[in-house]
């Protein structure tokens, strides 16, 4: 039986995803590669390590104790791979920065080119999303996240605090505000009601009605500029939208704090260190702009 690494790859990702479509995403491949890697796997097993039922895959008894040890293996592969590119000392080659799509599109777009430009050998992948990137397993070389606190395991700083404020077109506060008319303005909300509603409890406005719930920031701040509502967004998308204006009667509102981090083994890479410290250096000069200030 001869063991294909790669094949491991594919029955973690189809384990952790549940189905060979997302598994295939994840991987940045085929459904069809997915399933011939399986395929190949339990060939070299001679063993099924999933069922297929209609609501999933599910790990068989074979497939429970193989993943123990794939878990192992993933494990001391990435230790292996971090350990030596944490001794690169070379200003080229790959890095992954993962980041919620609005600092990424508002904010630092202008700082990566730049970089880019500075520093062309190194290969930049930018991830805009608000989900979950496991440094440890190199989901991302650095990100950039809002959170209390960061996970124990990771190394990095404290970014400047962002804040939000309340947005509306400038027609709507004009016809909804300085018309004396505030009892009619309302809110364009998230889908979460419960969270929404625990977030402007304490704002100015905040026991107006919520007349949209639309999910993403980018929505709520079209929604806003269409004059459906007032948008609680945060002041690097509205502060320098012309078609958007602050809310009168409202302040700045603090966000969770933003983290700049990497995993500790990739602290010795050059070209990581340089552009966390780009990075850190970019959005302190712009500290002003983040708080709305």
């Amino acid at each position: 039986m001869a063991l294909d690494w790669n094949d491991l790859k594919v029955f973690l990702a189809l384990e952790r995803g549940g189905s060979a479509r997302t598994a295939a995403a994840r991987l940045g491949t085929s459904h069809s590669t997915v399933l011939r890697r399986l395929q190949a796997l339990e060939d070299a097993l001679g063993a099924q390590v999933f069922d297929r039922t209609p609501d999933g895959l599910v790990l068989t008894g074979p497939g429970a104790r193989l993943l123990v040890k794939a878990q192992q293996i993933e494990a001391e592969v990435f230790e292996v791979e971090r350990d030596v590119l944490g001794a690169d000392i070379r200003l080229q080659g790959p890095i992954r920065l993962t980041v919620p799509p609005p600092v990424a599109k508002y904010l630092l777009l202008p700082h990566l080119v730049r970089f880019r430009q500075d520093y062309p050998d190194i290969d930049l992948e930018v991830v805009a999303t608000y989900g979950y990137s496991d440094l440890g397993r190199r989901d991302a070389d650095v990100a950039i996240r809002f959170a209390e606190a960061p996970d124990d395991h990771l190394v990095g700083r404290q970014l400047p605090r962002f804040r939000d404020a309340v947005y509306a077109s400038p027609a709507y506060v004009e016809a909804h505000f300085e018309a004396g008319e505030s009892s009619q303005a309302a809110w364009i909300g998230w889908p979460d009601v419960q969270r929404f509603s625990e977030r402007i409890s304490h704002m100015g406005y905040g026991d107006q009605s919520v007349a949209w719930r639309l999910p993403g920031l980018e929505l709520q701040a079209e929604a806003a500029r269409q004059g459906l509502g007032m948008a609680l967004l945060p002041c690097i998308m509205g502060d320098r939208d012309p078609s958007l204006t602050r809310v009168p009667g409202t302040a700045t509102y603090d966000t969770l704090p933003a983290w700049l981090l990497t995993h500790p083994d990739l602290r010795r890479m050059e070209r990581v260190r340089v552009f966390a410290r780009m990075l850190a250096e970019a959005i302190a000069g712009e500290s002003a702009f983040v708080a709305g200030a």
